[in-house]
């Protein structure tokens, strides 16, 4: 299904009314507190009434692109749509809204180019890249070395992974030690997985009941089960994590400290390394020329913040 991205100058009312519609529904618990989100609520909405500024056309870069993209006139961009406040859904279900939407948006303006956001389900994208359905992915992935050996990442965001639990679990759980016989809810493909899987195994090993991972294919599943009692841990990014805590008005808290703390990276197929020049020096203008600072703070998200746009820049944690 293809994503519409609107302007970057929508009011703040609308986007911060919309963020998490996407969510709203499907969380009994956090619907019930009347929280939607917003600027005030916590400030993971836009942090000012209009976007960022379009950027002038590299035509240095704009060569750089690939034949079939400069005849088009677009990029194709696997994205998700689940995982505010770095992408959801508008109040239209149709719109993406979020800090990697406008930073993909602002690439593309660089490039010259359309960026056409196609929804992609995260543990399809490594492989939607590598068969080039997709020129480019941005969803969250963290630059994993085992990864790297399947695509190329241009780093755009520093990020971490946490343990989210309704208020009631707040003191029996603070670590993933603590996930022993209980079960921690997990979006499909994400390192957290395997972090529960780990877990797990350190669990038996210490003659203790196992972790429970309980899989789901995207993040709504995840806030689902975890409002409705059938999951007793959500473990994911950080962002959305502190996010979803922010909006449940105390319902729910993230607990602990955060763990491994690696980049999100903007996938590219290995073998188009022109491709990846032109992605990662028109990240770093937009890095350079504040329109990055301005869109990670629109959406609070100032802490993940990158000095320069890194390729591969992930590290065993």
């Amino acid at each position: 299904m293809e994503i519409r991205l609107p302007g970057l100058r929508a009011r703040r009312s609308k986007r911060a009314a919309s963020a998490g519609v996407a969510l709203a529904g499907l969380l009994p618990l956090l619907a019930a507190c009347g929280g939607s989100p917003s600027a005030d609520a916590g400030g993971k909405g836009p942090a000012a009434d209009s976007g960022p500024a379009a950027q002038r056309k590299d035509a240095k870069l704009a060569a750089l692109l690939p034949q079939k993209v400069r005849d088009s006139g677009e990029l194709v961009v696997a994205e998700g749509d689940d995982y505010p406040p770095l992408v959801s859904l508008g109040s239209d279900n149709k719109t993406l809204i979020g800090m990697e939407p406008e930073l993909m948006t602002a690439v593309g303006q660089v490039l010259g180019v359309k960026v056409k956001f196609s929804k992609a389900s995260f543990d399809s994208i490594i492989g939607g890249v590598q068969s080039r359905r997709y020129d480019l992915a941005i969803q969250a992935m963290l630059d994993k070395p085992e990864r790297q050996q399947h695509v190329t990442f241009v780093d755009y965001f520093k990020t971490s992974s946490a343990i989210l639990v309704q208020q009631k679990n707040a003191e029996s759980i603070g670590s993933l030690g603590d996930l022993c016989g209980r079960t921690a809810a997990v979006e499909n493909g994400t390192a957290q997985v395997d972090d529960v899987d780990a877990q797990a195994k350190k669990c038996k090993a210490a003659g203790k009941p196992a972790a429970k991972p309980l899989v789901f294919p995207d993040s709504v599943g995840c806030f689902q089960a975890l409002s409705t009692g059938r999951a007793d841990a959500f473990v994911g990014g950080t962002p959305t994590v502190a996010y979803q805590a922010e909006q449940s008005h105390g319902q729910m808290k993230q607990v602990g400290k955060p763990y491994r703390f690696l980049p999100y990276g903007i996938l590219v197929n290995k073998q188009d390394k022109k491709l990846v020049e032109a992605v990662q020096q028109a990240l770093q203008k937009v890095m350079d020329n504040g329109t990055y600072g301005k869109i990670l703070k629109r959406w609070d998200v100032e802490s993940g913040a990158l000095d320069r746009a890194t390729v591969n820049g992930g590290a065993t944690a």
